[in-house]
This record gives structure tokens, C-alpha cells and sequence, in this order.
């Protein structure tokens, strides 16, 4: 997940639209708005619970919008009893559209693919896809290859803003989340999904989870809305990519992903941190060696670099001219060395790009964590 991406055929489209058209006439006829797939089932909130089109709203029937809550607590039940009778498929696709959520069916195909057969998160709602225990040992979750978070316990009532931040600081901190076994889930676990592509975020919650492997589960989404990513065109030399954004690298983490090396991408729309098990290192921009593997926990910094010493911040042609006389390749600061405020000025000749790192905050002693916020430009033209 070092980009942020998007998907969907003509199938999808038209069934988007149907969902579009049955949500607009369910007020005009009988539907209850439910929706079945071949192995479960999507359905309004529970009788009682608001299904409003705006935060505090309480109409019955959802109105499809552009921007704000689309809908809250729709509940979506999945089955392996029922994913064997239809074959035991190795995923099956819950799309949250607009108009609610729904389970797809046996003949749809992957709703993550375009008309090319290429992975996307263009024109294509969010996707979760769940491989049932029928075709997974113990089932799993597979989320869209985007900004997505497992919430905090303690984090309280999740709005869209608190949602989206909650996703992109996984990003930054390595703690976003791919994939997760469903043997690991609990009634009350909460997962954030910032499919900026789209503009939409989602918020799932576990209603229920039973069976070992987990057989019959039930999931509550919420979606809100709001403007598409704008790709617009690509930061041309000796512009200004991002500005401040943080990551943080931290032995807690390493440690729950078996000790593994933090890489740090910092060529990307945003820092975004990867923990791997390799020696060689974590294959990033920056890297951490964790106290659980070296002793004395350090980063590495790559490229060109050099430490920015008082005076103020400075600008793209000073912070390159500072890396090219630093040092290349490699320059290792143990974390107990690095205190708030200190700078490095990092140039990659390869990938193009000049960066500011600044650190604000730093823990040296058990856990040690360390966090940076970057400013990133595209490298000037060679003068």
C-alpha cells in the first residue's frame, strides 16, 4: 500500500445504477431495500435506528447524496453454509455503494478489476472481500489496497473526519492494515477506510462473529461522502509535493510484526511506513532498526543527507545544495541521539526528489518510538 488506487466494469456500472434507481423509487413502492448475494445478505439499520441522509437526521429511507452521511449501521451477514452452497468461491465481494451495502452474487465478477481486467478504485464503490473458511483455513478480510485502520478501543464515537484521520495515521505510523483473519475479530471491532479515490470513508463494526473458524458473521457500515481525490497533474520540477506530513517509527510496532525493519516511503503523496523482515533493510527512504534488533534502535537515513543545523527552514535550492555536501548513502543516528527539532535534508538523484525531515517528538526509552513530519518537492532541473 505505498500509493493510493481504484477499479470496475460495465457490469458494475449498470448495477450500480440499478441500486441508484431502487434507492431513489424505495419510497414509492414496497422494497425494503435488501439485498442478497450468494453468500449472505445487506440490510437497512435495525428497526429503530436512523438511516439518515445527514448527521443527526432520522429519516427512514436514505437519499442518495455527494457528500455527508449516506447511511449508518446498514448491517451485512455473511456464511460459509451459505458460501457452500454456492460453490465455496475463494472471495466474496461486499460492495458499499451509495444506495447501501450489498453482497454480490455468484456471477458478478471481481468488482476491483476494470474493463481491462487491471486493478482500480476508479468509477467503483469500496470493496471488502471476505474468503469464507469453505476456501481459507480460517477466513480472512481483504480490504482495498488504500488507507484503511483497525480503531483504537478507547477511540469513542468515530465521524467521518476522525474515520479518515484514523486511516492515513496508519499509513504513517505502519499499523494500516491489508488483510486480517477473521478468527481475530470481536464483537466491537471497528475498521476506518479512507477511499479517497472516491471520496467515500467507510466505518465497519462487528455485530457478530461466531463459530471457530468464524462461520456466520455480522459487519454494520457506515458510509459518508465527500470530494473525489483530485489527481490533477503530476508536482513539476522544484514544486512543492506535501508539506508537514508526519510519520512515526516505533518499537511497539516492530515488535507485533515479529521484529521486523521500518521502511519509510517518502517518494510518494504521502510518508507511508512498511515494517519487513529482512536484513537488508525495510527497502524505504528511511529506515528504523528496532531495539529488539540491533540493541541500540537507530535510523537510516538513504540518498544524499545532511543534518540542518539552527536558523530557519530551509528552502528546496538550500535543503538540496545542504544534502549534495552531506553524506551519501546510509547515515545512521542512533534514536537516543535525536532530540525534537532536529532537521535533515535528504536529495534522491534517482527518484527526483528533495526532502525536508523534521523531528517532533521522541521517546528514547522503552517503547522508543520517533516521529518526523516531511516536506517533500520534486527535484529542480540539473542547472
Amino acid at each position: 500500500m505505498w500509493g493510493i488506487n481504484s477499479r470496475r466494469g460495465k457490469a458494475l456500472r449498470g448495477a450500480g445504477l440499478a441500486l441508484l434507481l431502487a434507492a431513489v423509487l424505495a419510497g414509492c413502492g414496497d422494497g425494503d431495500g435488501r439485498s442478497t448475494g450468494p453468500a449472505g445478505s445487506a440490510s437497512r439499520a435495525p428497526e429503530g435506528s436512523a438511516s439518515p441522509t445527514t448527521e443527526g437526521s432520522a429519516s427512514a429511507t436514505p437519499t442518495v447524496s455527494r457528500t455527508g452521511l449516506l447511511y449508518r449501521d446498514r448491517e451485512i451477514s455473511l456464511s460459509d453454509v451459505q458460501a457452500i452452497k454456492n460453490g465455496c468461491p475463494s472471495d466474496i465481494y461486499v460492495e458499499f455503494a451509495d444506495s447501501g451495502p450489498r453482497v454480490l452474487g455468484s456471477d458478478e465478477s471481481n468488482p476491483r478489476l476494470n474493463d481491462d481486467g487491471e486493478q482500480t478504485e476508479e468509477d467503483r464503490p469500496p470493496i471488502l472481500a471476505w474468503s469464507p473458511p469453505c476456501s481459507s483455513a480460517n477466513g480472512r478480510f481483504d480490504f482495498d489496497d488504500v488507507a484503511v485502520a483497525k480503531a483504537a478501543a478507547d477511540a469513542g464515537d468515530l465521524d467521518e473526519a476522525a474515520c479518515r484521520d484514523a486511516a492515513r495515521a496508519a499509513v504513517g505510523s505502519g499499523t494500516d492494515i491489508d488483510r486480517y483473519g477473521t478468527q481475530a475479530l470481536a464483537v466491537g471491532d471497528r475498521f476506518c477506510e479512507d477511499f479517497a479515490a472516491e471520496g467515500r470513508v467507510v466505518l465497519l463494526r462487528v455485530v457478530k462473529v461466531s463459530g471457530s473458524p468464524v462461520a456466520e458473521l455480522t459487519l454494520s457500515a457506515t458510509l459518508w461522502a465527500g470530494p473525489a481525490r483530485a489527481e490533477g497533474p503530476p508536482a513539476q520540477p522544484g514544486e512543492k509535493v506535501y508539506e508537514n506530513q508526519p510519520f512515526t517509527v516505533a518499537d511497539d510496532v516492530a515488535k507485533a510484526r515479529d521484529c521486523g525493519i521500518g521502511g519509510v516511503g517518502i517518494g510518494s503523496d504521502l510518508p507511508r511506513v512498511r515494517y519487513r523482515h529482512t536484513l537488508s533493510g525495510g527497502g524505504g527512504d528511511v529506515e528504523y532498526f528496532p531495539s529488539c534488533l540491533s540493541g541500540s534502535p537507530k535510523v537510516r537515513f538513504g540518498g544524499y543527507v545532511a543534518r540542518v543545523e539552527g536558523g530557519a527552514d530551509p528552502d528546496i535550492t538550500a535543503c538540496q545544495d545542504a544534502a549534495a555536501r552531506g553524506e551519501r548513502n546510509d547515515l545512521d543516528v542512533p534514536v537516543s541521539e535525536l532530540r525534537a527539532g532536529d532537521r535533515f535534508c535528504m536529495f534522491d538523484s534517482f527518484e527526483k526528489y528533495v526532502a525536508l525531515l523534521k523531528v517532533t517528538a521522541v521517546t528514547a526509552e522503552a517503547p522508543v518510538s520517533a516521529t518526523f513530519s516531511v516536506t517533500r518537492w520534486e527535484a529542480p532541473e540539473p542547472s
